[in-house]
């Protein structure tokens, strides 16, 4: 296998991006993984897959005057691992700097553009001594933020090896909108990335829709690879019971911010509205984090703690239905328009029917609609909800042909053997290509 040097993105088992890396890069020799990315992201690493991690930090990260009298020093450098908490017993509670910076500062900076232009990240020599140590063969990125573009472009200048990019979301489009000198930094974020863009090797996308749009965009082709699921892992192990009693359970599990939020209110409505009128009462699940308060307004609408990735399979195959949200306001659809959520395929495989509340162009929607895997509702109004959640909820004919249709898809575009081959196979060929070219 080719040696790897990921940017971007840490491995792990609680973030969709960690665990699509996880999955996509399991099976890879440890000897042949190495990661950058933020000190941030250190207290979230899952070392089964790499242990070789530089952490970005003062060395790398500054912030510009009057801006770095807010910036705390943080250690640059190939660090001790501090690893996921244990899930059993982790819940996520932000300090009140965290709350501040979060609710106020950012959103400030975004607004007024300033976050795109108060801070740099440069590539050490400290950082490029540790990089030659390594000596990859392959650069894999994943940039979601402007500052991490610019330093993903200057760290591939200074490696001469072939660079791969992989998006995640289209965070490109919303990044200035609604602020201040939008048009001017959605312009020339665009350009900077159609500038890696046509640096890179081999352009990746999470989803077929983003490629199509990628690839009319910036002029070059973008292969889909989205997260795996390990078919032995999640398969259900044995005949799915009917529900025929008068309590129906439905489970989101995954992050809850920006995005998602609103739907999630939306159909915690729906749900109320639905038990009033009906015998079935709907108990409506969220597996996060982070404590919601907002659940306590609802009667039906309850907090989940968070639980091993191991354990997911049997939580998804003990529910009714599993849903898979995403907002309706146009700064929502702007960023998770082609975004395709990580759950998606683990939800698929699992056997438990799937509703989607989603605008109807988002990539999740269409996938659903055109593939019959799941119902689909394109509206956050809480009426259309609790219509469609009454011709469901005790249609089991229609449920077993969502389940069918997923479980099929999920196998043959999903599964974690076939997509994980065809990935490793990218990046031989890219090797290869590139041994080719230093021998003529």
């Amino acid at each position: 296998m080719p040696k790897v040097l990921v940017f971007g993105q840490s491995f792990n088992s609680n973030t969709g991006g960690g665990v699509t890396l996880s999955n996509l890069f399991k099976g890879w020799n440890k000897d042949d993984l190495a990661v950058i990315c933020t000190s941030h992201s250190n207290g979230n690493i899952s070392p089964e897959i790499c242990d070789n991690y530089y952490f970005i930090g003062s060395d790398e990260f500054h912030w510009k005057y009057p801006f770095k009298y807010f910036q705390r020093e943080l250690p640059s450098g190939k660090l001790p691992i501090r690893t996921t908490p244990d899930l059993d017993n982790f819940s996520f509670k932000p300090t009140f700097r965290e709350i501040v910076i979060h609710k106020y500062l950012y959103p400030f900076l975004q607004w007024s553009g300033l976050m795109h232009t108060i801070s740099i990240m440069e590539v050490s020599d400290n950082l490029l001594k540790w990089v030659d140590e390594f000596s990859p063969d392959i650069l894999y990125i994943q940039a979601s933020t402007r500052e991490s573009l610019l330093f993903a472009t200057s760290l591939s200048e200074k490696l001469d090896v072939p660079v791969v990019i992989h998006q995640m979301d289209d965070w490109i489009s919303s990044v200035g909108y609604n602020g201040l000198a939008g048009d001017y930094w959605n312009k020339k974020i665009d350009s900077e990335f159609k500038e890696l863009v046509h640096k890179a090797d081999l352009c990746l996308s999470i989803c077929d829709l983003m490629g199509s749009e990628y690839e009319k965009r910036y002029g070059s082709k973008f292969i889909t690879y989205h997260n795996p699921v390990d078919l032995k892992m999640w398969l259900p192990k044995g005949e799915r019971k009917n529900n025929t009693g008068k309590e129906i359970s439905i489970l989101y599990a995954g992050r809850t911010g920006f995005g998602i939020y609103d739907s999630l209110i939306s159909f915690a409505e729906a749900v109320e509205l639905f038990n009033s009128k009906s015998d079935i009462k709907i108990k409506f699940y969220i597996q996060t984090a982070e404590k919601l308060t907002w659940t306590k307004k609802y009667k039906y609408t309850f907090h989940k703690d968070l639980i091993p990735y191991n354990k997911l399979p049997q939580l998804f195959q003990s529910m009714d239905f599993l849903l898979l949200p995403c907002d309706f306001s146009k700064k929502a659809i702007q960023f998770l328009k082609y975004s395709m959520p990580t759950k998606a395929p683990e939800y698929m495989i699992s056997g438990t029917p799937i509703i989607i509340l989603a605008p109807e162009e988002t990539a999740i929607y269409q996938y659903g609609k055109t593939g019959e895997w799941a119902c689909t509702i394109n509206s956050d109004d809480q009426e259309l909800i609790c219509s469609r959640l009454k011709e469901i909820v005790s249609n089991e004919q229609l449920k077993q042909r969502y389940t069918q249709n997923a479980i099929k898809l999920a196998k043959e575009r999903h599964s974690y053997e076939l997509v994980t081959k065809e990935f490793a196979n990218q990046f031989n060929a890219l090797l290869e290509g590139q041994l080719n070219d230093d021998t003529q």
